[in-house]
């Protein structure tokens, strides 16, 4: 099984547009409610990949529970927390000529104390009932900003591996704790070790940093250039085929349920990185950040998918 934590849940609003021109009136060509939070969808791709999934995190009003709602939808078990005001409902505009989409984010859920008690019980009674545990996301208002560490330290003690998809402030907390996994894309590797990484040498000397920290494997997803994985012996690069991407909204939270469903099988690292890889690029053909993954086309993309070795660091 695999258990997900989203603190800052999310309901998303996807509208597809022919083309996003910053100040003029764009014609919708789609309009699609999405699950929301990086946990979340991590769990809702799990599930389309046949695991088991629990997805804890803060939630409230309508909101939370219309996404409460399609989780359940998709076979994963749902076990929120109470939190104050309501579950953000962002918005995700998708360019039908362009990758990539723009995103607006509201900050309309608060943590309490209460709550917090809540999600560290649900944590503990789920815990013992799992394979790998995923920390996802930001941090909510009013949450304590060592939530991720906190997490993660009791799951060590109760021997269950721990992969942190998180970046600033909340992973820097969570790195003392030492999570066997850190995944992340380019920006969010920016932003957390606040300098630009224009080039390869330079993202596996910033990869190695996090490494020395004490984390077994540090992965960094690339877009279409695929993904970086380092450990302090060496690493490896998966690179998936190119494919007619529509956009790239949920690809890396598939890229986690995957590795997280073939590490659980009991995969090496380079089987579970192509697969990995091989969902990413899968949900990038279907607009909708929650699209459901067919498996047929995730096979299709593993076998052609190329995992190389890295060099050990000298």
């Amino acid at each position: 099984m695999i258990l997900t934590v989203t603190p800052n849940t999310a309901l998303e609003r996807v509208l597809e547009v022919e083309r996003y021109v910053p100040g003029a009136r764009l014609t919708v060509l789609k309009d699609t409610q999405c699950i929301g939070g990086k946990g979340n969808l991590a769990s809702a791709f799990a599930a389309d990949l046949g695991a088991a999934s629990v997805a804890l995190g803060f939630a409230a009003g309508k909101s939370g529970w219309e996404l409460a709602t399609l989780l359940r939808s998709r076979g994963v078990r749902v076990d929120f927390s109470p939190a104050e005001g309501e579950t953000r409902r962002t918005v995700v505009v998708v360019d039908e000529a362009l990758p990539g989409q723009t995103w607006l984010m509201p900050e309309s859920l608060r943590a309490t104390r209460a709550g917090q008690r809540h999600l560290l019980s649900r944590f503990d009674h789920w815990l013992r009932k799992t394979s790998w545990v995923a920390l996802c996301g930001s941090l909510p208002r009013g949450c304590s900003a060592n939530l991720y560490r906190r997490l993660s330290r009791e799951a060590r003690a109760h021997g269950v591996p721990v992969l942190i998809d998180a970046r600033g402030p909340a992973l820097a907390q969570a790195l003392a704790s030492r999570p066997e996994v850190v995944r992340l894309n380019r920006e969010e590797l920016e932003l957390t070790l606040r300098e630009k990484i224009p080039t390869m040498p330079r993202l596996l000397l910033a990869l190695r940093r996090l490494v020395a920290e004490g984390i077994q494997v540090v992965i960094c997803t690339l877009g279409d250039e695929g993904a970086v994985a380092l450990t302090d012996t060496g690493g490896w690069r998966v690179v998936a085929p190119t494919i007619q991407m529509r956009s790239s909204a949920g690809s890396g939270d598939a890229f986690t349920a995957a590795l997280l469903v073939w590490r659980a099988k009991g995969a090496d690292w380079p089987v579970a990185l192509r697969w990995a890889a091989a969902a990413g690029t899968a949900k990038a053909v279907n607009a909708p950040t929650d699209a459901p993954l067919d498996l047929d086309r995730v096979r299709a993309i593993y076998r052609r998918a190329k995992v190389s070795r890295l060099q050990r660091p000298s």
